[in-house]
C-alpha cells in the first residue's frame, strides 16, 4: 500500500493501512480481468471451506513457539509511526503503545506524516535517543531506506511492522506481519468465491500508494482467478484522493458496470466510501462490500449486515505487542524470525459479537504475551 503525496492507512493500512512515499498515482483507470463462463464447482467447494477456517476466531498468539525469556531492563520503544490522521495509522500506534507500557519500557512516538521529510526527521530524532529499537508501522524500505541505512550504521535495530518490505532490508529485525496483507486478501477472495458459488462479478478498489495495498489487489486477483466462472475488474485511485475524488470514480463505476455484485475496499475508508456509493446507486440488495483492517464504521455495518459484510482484521493491539515483543527478544541475543506472524480472520455478521466492539487480538492476548516475558 503506498505513494507519492505519501499518506497512510494500513493496511489499511492498518490499513492498515503503511506509507509508501514516492510512487502515489492518481490514475482513476479501471481494467479488468475474466476468466471462462464454465462453472467451477471443486473450487467453490475448496473457497467454502477455507472461508468456514478464515472464520473463526483466533484464541492464542502465534508467539508462544518462540518461548519464553526475561526483557532486559530499561528499555526504550522509539516509534515512528505512519499517517496518525489516519484511523488504522492511530490504532497500530496505541497498540505499540500499549504493548511498550505491558513490557515495562519507555515509549516515544514520532509522526511521520504525509511527507519523505517528515519521516526522515523522526527517523533523525529516533537515532539520536539511542532506543532499544525504532518500531515502525506502515513506512518501509522504498519510503525511508536513507533512514533505515542510517540506523543500521548507528546499530539501532528496527522493526518492521505492515511495511510490505521481504525480509532482509538492511538493519531490520524481523517484518511483523510480514504476510498478514496477502493472506487477508486471499481470505476475502475465497468468501467471496464460496458467497456467490463461483458466479461473483467483483471491483476491486485499490492503490499503487501502499506496498500493503499492492499485494492485497494481487493477493485477491490470484486467488479469484481459481474461480473459472468469476469475474474482476479493478479501480485505481490516488491516495490523496480518497475523500474528494473517490466517491465520485466509484459512482461512476458502478454505473459502467452494472453487472457488479462485489466491491471491496483495500482498506476500510476505501469500502467505507464503497458502501456509501452503492446506498446513493439505490443497489443496496446487489451489490455486497468486503474491506479490510476493522475501523469501528465499517464493523459497525457488518454487524448489522448493511451492504458490507466481511471485513479482514488484525488485531487493533496484538500486533504492537508482537513488535514490542520481538524487539525485546533481540535486545537480550534471542532469535528472532525474518517474519513475525500475527493473527488476522474475517469478521462476519455472525461472529462479530465473538470480538465485539472490534477486534484486538486473540482473547488474553496481554496476558499471553505477559506469560512469555516472565510477568505473568
Amino acid at each position: 500500500m503506498r505513494k507519492v503525496n505519501q499518506s497512510l492507512t494500513l493496511v489499511g493500512l492498518l490499513a492498515v493501512t503503511a506509507i509508501i512515499a514516492g510512487c502515489g498515482s492518481s490514475s482513476t483507470s479501471s481494467t479488468s480481468s475474466s476468466a471462462s463462463s464454465s462453472s467451477a464447482p471443486s473450487s467453490v467447494a475448496a473457497a467454502k471451506a477455507e472461508a468456514t477456517k478464515s472464520e473463526q476466531v483466533p484464541t492464542s498468539i502465534l508467539q508462544a513457539g518462540l518461548g519464553s525469556f526475561t526483557p532486559k531492563p530499561g528499555g526504550t520503544i522509539y516509534h515512528v509511526a505512519c499517517n496518525l490522521a489516519l484511523e488504522g495509522c492511530t490504532k497500530l500506534s496505541n497498540g505499540i503503545k500499549a504493548g511498550t507500557e505491558a513490557i515495562g519500557y519507555k515509549f516515544k512516538l514520532c509522526n511521520g506524516g504525509t511527507t519523505p521529510g517528515q519521516i526522515a526527521q523522526c527517523f533523525q530524532t529516533a537515532i539520536a535517543a539511542k532506543p532499544t529499537a525504532i518500531v515502525v508501522n506502515g513506512i518501509g524500505d522504498a519510503e525511508a531506506g536513507a533512514s533505515f541505512a542510517a540506523a543500521a550504521s548507528a546499530k539501532v535495530p528496527i522493526v518492521g511492522s505492515f511495511t510490505g518490505d521481504s525480509p532482509g532490508v538492511k538493519g531490520v529485525v524481523t517484518e511483523v506481519a510480514g504476510n498478514a496483507c496477502v493472506k487477508q486478501a486471499k481470505e476475502v477472495a475465497n468468501a467471496i468465491i464460496a458467497d456467490s458459488e463461483g458466479k461473483a462479478n467483483v471491483l476491486f478498489v485499490g492503490t499503487n500508494t501502499f506496498k500493503c495495498n499492492i499485494q492485497r489487489q494481487q493477493s485477491f486477483t490470484s486467488q479469484m482467478k481459481t474461480c473459472s466462472s468469476c469475474k474482476v475488474s479493478t479501480l485505481s485511485f490516488a491516495i490523496e484522493g480518497v475523500t474528494s475524488q473517490l466517491p465520485g470514480q466509484l459512482q461512476t463505476a458502478l454505473q459502467s458496470k452494472p453487472e457488479t455484485t462485489y466491491v471491496v475496499g483495500t482498506f476500510d475508508a476505501v469500502a467505507l466510501a464503497a458502501t456509501n456509493a452503492v446506498r446513493q446507486a439505490g443497489k443496496a440488495g446487489s451489490i455486497k462490500v468486503a474491506g479490510f483492517d476493522g475501523d469501528a464504521p465499517n464493523l459497525a455495518l457488518v454487524k448489522k449486515g448493511e451492504i458490507q459484510r466481511w471485513d479482514d482484521v488484525t488485531g487493533g493491539s496484538e500486533p504492537g505487542f508482537a513488535a514490542v515483543d520481538a524487539a525485546a527478544r533481540n535486545a537480550v541475543g534471542k532469535s528472532v524470525p525474518p517474519v513475525t506472524e500475527v493473527t488476522s480472520f474475517l469478521v462476519t455478521q455472525q461472529n462479530y459479537a465473538q470480538i465485539a466492539p472490534a477486534y484486538q487480538g486473540p482473547t488474553g492476548y496481554a496476558a499471553q504475551f505477559a506469560k512469555l516475558w516472565n510477568k505473568g
